[in-house]
């Protein structure tokens, strides 16, 4: 899920943006790296003097979220969203790119909510994002289509919609099987579910296209847990102290070894 995670540079997808203010714009998304609250401030002071428009605000709700106030950064960015809905637009190359733009908003909006612990909100907001690709999606789209699909799924986990979790994990797979982690959530949703055989199955096929990556370990040894195979699952956890004794999912299988032992 890297690409929902990095931040999003818009400009590339502003269909006019004076150099000025791409000059601006580039600053103020350096200062959300460095120091966000003279990240917000910037972006205030532009907002307020010059107008920046989605810029401004799209480099303000960033530099709120690393702040921790990801509530009003998912606000700001919802209603950058609406702005550009009501603005409309005339020019179909600018409703393309404006288009491509509110889907990114969107993704981070639902971001942005998920952090702030309303996992609903989040939910509309990825629908919202992937309804802005549409059907009729460009290759360029992609790989968003498949993290959007990813997130929320998971997100779908959290709510407990263990079934419409595994829907969104079957169109990210449909959407690039060259992925492991479309099969590894998936299994994950599936053992939710106590569809055991097809969790097992999707961790095989996670496994062969990621060789013994320590998430799909972690799982593998809670699914033989469930299935109370506690060798089994003592032997997955093993081999992440053994490949990746320094990680925290080593310290996960260390827990989980323990609270083995009574059983073994």
């Amino acid at each position: 899920m890297k690409y929902l995670m990095s931040i999003i540079i818009i400009s590339g997808l502003l269909p006019t943006l004076a150099q000025a203010s791409e000059i601006k714009y580039q600053h103020c998304m350096t200062l959300v790296e460095g120091n966000a609250l003279e990240a917000v401030t910037y972006a205030d002071n532009w907002i307020f003097s010059d107008a920046g428009g989605v810029p401004a605000g799209h480099c303000k709700a960033l530099g709120l979220l690393r702040l921790g106030k990801a509530k009003d950064a998912a606000l700001l960015l919802e209603n950058l969203v609406n702005d550009m809905v009501i603005m409309g637009d005339a020019d179909p190359a600018e409703a393309q790119k404006n288009t491509r733009l509110k889907v990114q908003l969107n993704a981070q909006a639902a971001l942005s909510w998920k952090q702030a612990g309303d996992l609903d909100k989040s939910y509309v907001a990825y629908s919202a994002a992937l309804s802005g690709i549409g059907a009729n999606r460009p290759e360029t789209t992609r790989t968003l289509y498949y993290e959007l699909y990813l997130e929320r799924g998971t997100l779908q986990i959290l709510r407990g919609q263990y079934k419409a979790a595994a829907k969104d994990f079957t169109l990210a797979i449909e959407t690039d099987a060259q992925q492991f982690e479309g099969f590894l959530q998936r299994a994950k949703a599936f053992r939710k579910r106590r569809a055991f055989l097809k969790a097992r199955l999707d961790l095989k096929m996670a496994q062969r296209l990621q060789v013994d990556h320590p998430a799909i370990l972690l799982e593998s040894g809670i699914l033989f847990r469930e299935q109370e195979q506690n060798l089994e699952a003592r032997l997955a956890w093993q081999r992440i102290i053994e490949l990746y004794p320094d990680s925290d999912y080593a310290i996960t299988a260390r827990i989980n070894i323990d609270l083995l032992k009574p059983q073994l």
